[in-house]
């Protein structure tokens, strides 16, 4: 049996070249699907009677803090003594450099010993955070906007004391 020699060598560069032009043609397709996908409809431009919107105010806060020292009864203030609550809400309501302006941000400082763990004057200062929110209510110009600090903690010897801190807003012009 003879092979036939030329048929084997024809068939090799045919078979290259048939595989070619299907990948060149699978290339053309392709392309053209890609610019026919990227030929489309714009949007029409929005309206020219469009109203300008004006830019909001945004409240600031001043850069200068105003601290002070709150002293009471830690226990009866925990408890809810009332007496300890409400001299605790005057202290704060009674700043004299309140009159007038409104507060933003409060910080509020329960105080441990040196050998307590930071999760009672976390309660202390949660405790402050909401007698601020009760002022809120009653008194919505000064402390109607207010927001409040994560509890936070000092270590002294004398416990029977809240530090806050007051940032006022910016008053305008």
């Amino acid at each position: 049996m003879k092979k036939n020699i030329l048929s084997d060598d024809i068939r090799g560069p045919f078979s290259m070249a048939a595989g070619w032009l299907f990948a060149d043609l699978l290339l053309v397709l392709a392309m053209l699907f890609l610019a026919a996908n990227t030929m489309g409809v714009h949007p029409p431009p929005p309206p020219a009677t469009a109203t300008p919107v004006p830019p909001k105010v945004q409240a600031q806060l001043e850069q200068r803090f105003h601290r002070f020292v709150v002293p009471v009864n830690r226990d009866a203030f925990l408890r809810g003594d009332n007496g300890a609550v409400h001299s605790v809400k005057q202290r704060i309501s009674g700043q004299s450099f309140l009159k007038g302006r409104s507060a933003g941000l409060v910080v509020a400082y329960g105080t441990i010993s040196p050998n307590e763990d930071c999760q009672t004057a976390y309660t202390v200062a949660s405790e402050v955070y909401s007698l601020v929110r009760q002022l809120g209510k009653s008194d919505p110009a000064t402390f109607g906007k207010v927001v409040t600090y994560d509890p936070l903690c000092n270590i002294r010897d004398n416990v029977n004391q809240i530090t806050i801190d007051i940032f006022l807003f910016v008053q305008n012009p």
